[in-house]
């Protein structure tokens, strides 16, 4: 076997897993000793392990698949089982982030939803990309959604509590969410377990919306993973959930028109070859000087950002300082809500994002603390 032939083997495992909805505890373990293909594949990653590979499926062994007699043999399973894994996931990420067609499972299944795509205000037209959540109803507040015929579910970089939080508060305000085109259902497949979102905190004082025409204000947050000086919570976000930066950038281009994006970016060195940015954008009319708790958005997107490859390192490179970025390899929109308050933005970026200390961070600039009143000294 060389190296293309295993790349094509790695597809027909990854679509394999596909249809088991991922669960490759099901499936890879049981190619052990069953599948030639599988055996060829790792017999062929047995002779490329690198020390990098131990180090990485070192720990996994504990768990007793893959049983050969021979370490190495067992490592390499675990390495192939990993690239399975990560060439099913990107493959799953692309289909969930492409444009609505009829052709895709979701709309076979359920072909009125089409019709509830959102329309662009400006022409019109279906944006391809995002659900009016009316025509949709969530099970018991989780990710699973009866679509007409049959269920859907959310796309998976979605946190089921973001939209069930965004309908509680903001009853009124017209919601679009992004369900996955490559999945429909016959019957209600199981939800998955969850940690509940705390609900964010509504902040009590704000600053005005002080940005003259013309003008950009940039801000940029890091984590160095030193734990000594940034403290435990940054070292989690760091160590665990591979934060690495959190850019924010305002620009006001006319008195009453001003916009802002929020990029986290993630360590661009994960094995799958992919780094996926979290990303909001919004924008105001609200004029130069207004009180943020009195501003309105027209509108608040969530979304993400996949760059791939090279496109990891261009990214990191560069910032939104200066306007626009490396381009994404792909994107997709997840989420959109219109005519909400300003300060809603605090909520969306607390339950969308994955950092905790650069938001505190940066929330600790924009929201400080309000002043409080000096205690009466007592008299005698």
């Amino acid at each position: 076997m060389d190296l293309d032939e295993y790349d094509r083997q790695l597809v027909g495992f990854a679509d394999a897993l596909d249809v088991r909805e991922g669960n490759w505890e099901g499936y890879l373990p049981g190619l052990f000793g069953a599948s030639q293909d599988a055996e060829d594949c790792v017999t062929l990653r047995q002779a490329m392990l690198t020390d990098q590979d131990r180090e990485r499926c070192r720990p996994y062994l504990e768990i007793g698949f893959f049983p050969a007699p021979d370490k190495d043999r067992r490592l390499a399973w675990w390495a192939f089982a990993f690239e399975v894994c990560d060439r099913y996931q990107n493959r799953a990420l692309e289909r969930s982030c492409a444009l609505y067609n009829r052709c895709q499972p979701l709309f076979v299944g359920a072909p009125k939803l089409f019709d509830h795509i959102r329309k662009r205000q400006t022409n019109g037209q279906p944006d391809l990309e995002l659900i009016d959540s009316g025509a949709v109803l969530a099970i018991n507040d989780s990710e699973i959604y009866v679509v007409g015929p049959g269920y859907g579910k959310l796309a998976q970089q979605l946190d089921a509590q973001i939209p069930v939080w965004a309908r509680k508060e903001f009853p009124q305000a017209p919601l679009f969410l992004r369900l996955d085109p490559s999945r429909h259902f016959k019957t209600q497949p199981l939800q998955a377990l969850f940690e509940a979102s705390i609900v964010p905190a509504d902040p009590r004082w704000m600053k005005t919306l002080a940005l003259f025409p013309e003008m950009t204000a940039y801000a940029q947050y890091e984590l160095l993973g030193d734990l000594e000086q940034e403290g435990m919570e940054a070292y989690r976000d760091y160590a665990l959930r591979h934060v690495r930066r959190l850019e924010i950038r305002a620009t006001r281009t006319d008195p009453d028109y001003l916009s802002m994006i929020l990029e986290e970016l993630p360590r661009p060195d994960e094995s799958n070859g992919l780094m996926i940015g979290r990303c909001i954008h919004l924008d105001t009319r609200a004029p130069w000087g207004t009180p943020i708790r009195d501003a309105v958005l027209q509108h608040l997107d969530l979304a993400i950002n996949v760059y791939r490859d090279g496109d990891r390192a261009l990214r990191m490179s560069n910032t939104l300082q200066h306007g626009k970025s490396q381009s994404a390899t792909y994107r997709t929109h997840l989420l959109r809500i219109e005519a909400v308050p300003f300060t809603a933005l605090f909520g969306f970026a607390e339950m969308f994002f994955k950092s905790n200390s650069l938001l505190k961070e940066w929330l600790a600039e924009v929201l400080p603390s309000e002043p409080q009143e000096p205690e009466p000294v007592p008299v005698g």
